[in-house]
């Protein structure tokens, strides 16, 4: 910087100035190369200010000129410059140093752009032509590959001071010819980008950030290649190369992402997968052909859940690939409930032994944790050296998860002994198809500056182009065309983007200096297919791409594993396909290995953890009433539900009652049936002989009244049967009891007469009127019979019998039952018949007849014992049935008592009138008063 010299600022910059599409801006300040420009302040990467200060050469730059950018272009945005800003110089406002734009770190790798190379101690990396690859052309595109890399020295004690790239990489030589292949493609195409000629520029990152760094620098020297210029608004900045494709790791991505968001060039990664980079606000330039880390973490995730482990261990490169997808899976696997058993990070800057060291620890680690699945984020220059340590360690039977930086690597494959430590999974970039790659390869291999290279895993004798020709790393088939296509449809993706911007619909290009940012706002918009394949890019400039299942298979004895093909991981509808039959499992009787810190409980078990991780547990069984609602809960099942011990699910409760068709109900109904049979004969008999002795005697009408009464008990019967509601709960006691009553207050009535405990034949006094004393037995029914009714009224209206459903009798059934309500109302009303049987059976027990006639009253006697037993016994019996048993045990009672009083009361008179009818006398019948029976057999 030169004192002497100082800018004048002669204009104010209008703060604030939002630049939209129709706008163009056209910047005015030149800087040479010989100004030091040392900022203070922090760059906003996507504001744009358009100055029109003129600096001349050997300036000093005053900070008190202010320039506050305001100016915003996005990605998606196109902008045509139409418009120029006026000035440059000041703002009134907020007075900030000239280059507030620049953030310090921009403008110190900025700087060295005019004094040279900035990484010295790269050992023969000045171009070098294996390691630069030029071609002219309208337009260039960028293009950063890991041609060479660091050789890992494990016997060194020390760091090297310089960066030694002697390690070449035929597989990222391949990448590199996958994106000249479709330039030159592109350039023999009449259909995209007619008439235009695109050119490349391909540079080696030796997979450093400080090597990367220099050739990101060059790409954005301007356009006539005399390097970076310092600028206050760099809308109308040209940059040497249009978009640039690469590089291929995530760490040395970031470092170039973020010089390239500041000018806001177009950037296409192939294999840079971090998430970070879909944070559009910090990488607006930034879009890739790989999926990020997130949907490689959620495809691990989804193989583990699959095979059912929950015992986890995750390694990965202290590096951004490895943190950041531990990270993802991590996160993720947790929410399935499985566990991280260990989860460690390999050292990227250990040198010598310490780095041996670390990683023999990191495996006895994972041996003792009992983990038989690590999943593993490395490249594959720390992936070959992790298998390397397995087979030293004798470590076998584990399965490997490999993230696609490693899981094709013939690096990682060809290691010694490999196929002993166990199964390898592994997610791959997905396949694509580039037709003619493969000849073009071969034909490349010609070139002379191949020559010289002797390509990583060709025998060291391989020193001649014929020899280098039959090496098979260059081989473009099956596994060769998974990062080259990324590659290949990243350059297609470009010039699908030109062509839209130089409008080449109509066959010819409108070929003219283009922005950075106007290609950028093009290649959001891009959507195309590419031999079968849909190339466009979500809002976060990622692809809408999955992942290939792929598993290692060793067949006949070849120690290189075939990379087969199981599966897919398909990002958009978020689904694992994998045919397991085609998965070779390097276990005996390739049987799937388990990795569970618990065996899996079996159904209708739960899970009791032990300690603090969830995947250590002991199992127990659920109890009888509950199942298996999930892996750690037994609920109980509802209340019309049952299930047994150890159950996944609850089974419905079969409803049981006195149900028609029950052997049970049929016979209990047959014999209420015949005894109404038999009621209806007997009232027959007695209405056709009504007249007689015999029927007198028994009580001519009140007889007939003691038989209807009779009948409908019986039909009350039948109100016991069948599913139970509330018209049968409500009637069935009533209509049984009241009949019942009946019978047995005209028994009373007789019992009194066959007792003697009325004078002559009357009921009431001479001095009473006549119709009560004619019609005394009829009142004494009535009366008798009025109080149960009134008994029944009593219990329905205090608490009435209800449909009631128990749940307890029995645990697999339901028994519908009629809840008799109030046990009191209940209780009289039997209580009341018992009385008056008692009564009956009192009144006859102790009466004398004469050895010639009929005795009635032992008749009545009998008939009221039978009546008194079945209630006697019907009384615990009740008590201690359930279920249905309960109303087949009062049926029981009743057809007992019903049969008893037919039996001992009427048979012996139907008896007489139809088969001993000289026995149906008014002197047999009577007192004895007239002629004496023929025998005594009869009574």
């Amino acid at each position: 910087m030169i004192p002497s010299v100082t800018v004048i600022p002669r204009v104010t910059v209008t703060p604030r100035v939002t630049v939209i599409p129709s706008v163009t801006v056209i910047p005015r300040v030149t800087v040479t190369p010989r100004v030091t420009v040392i900022p203070s302040v922090t760059v906003i990467p996507r504001v744009t200010v358009t100055p029109r200060v003129t600096v001349t050469p050997r300036v000093t730059m005053i900070p008190s000129v202010t320039v506050i950018p305001r100016v915003t272009v996005t990605p998606s945005v196109t902008v045509t410059p139409s418009v120029r800003d006026s000035q440059c110089d000041s703002d009134s406002q907020s007075p900030r140093p000239l280059f507030s734009m620049f953030d310090f770190r921009y403008w110190m790798v900025f700087c060295f752009v005019p004094m040279g190379p900035c990484c010295e101690s790269v050992s023969g990396a000045e171009r070098d032509p294996a390691r630069h690859f030029q071609a002219a052309g309208d337009y260039i595109l960028g293009g950063l590959f890991p041609i060479y890399s660091t050789v890992m020295n494990m016997s060194s004690e020390s760091k090297s001071e310089s960066i030694k790239c002697e390690r070449f990489d035929p597989e990222a030589f391949r990448w590199l010819q996958a994106m000249k292949f479709a330039i030159e493609e592109i350039n023999n195409s009449s259909l995209l980008l007619p008439d235009v000629c695109l050119g490349y520029d391909i540079q080696d990152t030796c997979l450093e950030s400080t090597v990367a760094m220099q050739s990101a620098i060059s790409f954005l020297a301007t356009k006539d290649g005399e390097g970076f210029e310092a600028k206050c608004d760099y809308t109308d900045y040209i940059t040497r190369v249009v978009a640039a494709i690469g590089p291929s790791t995530s760490e040395i991505s970031r470092v170039i992402a973020q010089l390239f968001s500041f000018l806001l060039v177009p950037q296409v990664s192939y294999a840079a997968s971090s998430n970070l980079f879909s944070d559009k606000m910090t990488f607006p330039s930034f879009f890739r052909t790989i999926p990020p880390d997130e949907v490689q973490a959620t495809a691990m995730v989804s193989i583990v859940e699959m095979f059912k482990w929950n015992w986890i261990a995750v390694i990965g490169t202290d590096n951004m690939y490895g943190r950041r997808g531990m990270e993802h899976f991590t996160k993720l696997i947790t929410k399935t409930g499985a566990c991280i058993a260990y989860e460690e990070l390999i050292p990227v800057n250990l040198p010598g032994s310490k780095f041996q060291m670390k990683m023999v620890s990191v495996i006895a680690n994972i041996v003792r944790s009992r983990v038989n699945v690590t999943a593993v984020f490395a490249d594959y220059r720390y992936a070959e050296s992790l298998v390397r340590i397995i087979v030293e360690e004798k470590v076998t039977g584990k399965v490997w998860i490999a993230s696609e930086a490693w899981v094709t690597s013939e690096a990682v494959a060809s290691s010694p002994n490999i196929s002993s430590i166990g199964t390898i999974l592994g997610l791959a970039i997905k396949s694509g198809r580039i037709p003619g790659f493969e000849q073009y390869i071969s034909a490349i291999q010609a070139l002379n500056h191949l020559t010289s290279q002797k390509p990583q895993r060709c025998s060291s004798d391989e020193k001649h182009l014929e020899e280098f020709n039959n090496c098979s790393t260059l081989s473009a088939e099956g596994d060769r065309q998974r990062i080259p296509f990324n590659v290949y449809s990243a350059v297609y993706a470009v010039a699908h983007a030109l062509h839209q911007l130089l409008r080449c619909e109509s066959g010819r290009c409108n070929r003219a200096s283009i922005y950075p940012w106007q290609l950028l706002g093009e290649l959001a918009r891009v959507n195309f297919t590419l031999h079968s394949r849909a190339i466009f890019f979500n809002k976060h400039g990622d692809p809408p791409t999955g992942y290939d299942i792929i598993n290692w298979q060793w067949k006949d004895g070849n120690p290189m594993p075939e990379f087969r093909l199981i599966g897919e991981y398909r990002a958009q509808d978020n689904k694992l396909v994998i045919n397991t039959s085609l998965i070779y499992w390097n276990s005996p009787q390739n049987k799937i290995p388990g990795s569970n810190c618990s065996t899996s409980c079996g159904p209708g078990q739960i899970k009791m953890v032990k300690g603090y991780l969830s995947c250590c547990y002991e199992c127990a069984d659920c109890p009888a009433g509950t199942f298996q609602s999930d892996e750690n809960q037994c609920v109980p099942c509802q209340k019309n539900e049952w299930s047994l011990s150890q159950s996944v699910d609850c089974q419905n409760k079969t409803i049981e009652f006195l149900r028609w068709t029950d052997t049970l109900t049929i016979l209990l109904a047959s014999l209420t049936s015949v005894g109404l049979l038999v009621i209806a004969a007997t009232t027959a008999i007695f209405i056709l002989n009504l007249n007689t002795p015999m029927v007198q005697l028994a009580g001519g009408t009140t007889c007939l009244m003691m038989l209807v009464s009779m009948a409908i008990s019986c039909c009350g019967l039948y109100c016991f049967m069948g599913q139970p509601n509330w018209l049968l709960c409500t009637i069935r006691q009533p209509i049984f009891s009241i009949g019942l009553a009946g019978c047995l207050s005209a028994m009373l009535v007789k019992s009194f007469q066959a007792g003697g405990l009325f004078g002559g034949s009357g009921y009431f006094p001479q001095w009473c009127p006549g119709f009560l004393r004619h019609n005394g037995r009829y009142l004494v029914v009535c009366s008798l019979l009025l109080l149960q009714v009134a008994l029944c009224l009593f219990w329905q209206s205090t608490s009435p019998p209800v449909v009631f459903a128990n749940y307890d009798i029995s645990v697999t059934e339901i028994v519908m039952e009629c809840d008799e309500g109030s046990a009191t109302g209940f209780g009289l009303l039997l209580g009341y018949n018992g009385l008056l049987a008692l009564a009956c059976f009192l009144c006859t027990f102790m009466s004398q007849s004469s050895a010639n006639t009929y005795n009635l009253a032992r008749h009545i006697t009998f008939a009221m014992l039978i009546y008194l037993i079945a209630w006697v016994f019907f009384i615990p019996a009740y008590a201690t049935a359930k279920g249905k048993f309960v109303s087949s045990m009062q049926l029981f009672a009743g057809l007992v008592s019903m049969y008893g009083i037919i039996t001992a009361y009427f048979l012996p008179k139907c008896y007489i009138i139809l088969l001993k009818p000289e026995y149906n006398t008014q002197s047999y019948c009577q007192s004895p008063a007239g002629n004496p029976p023929p025998t005594t057999e009869s009574q």
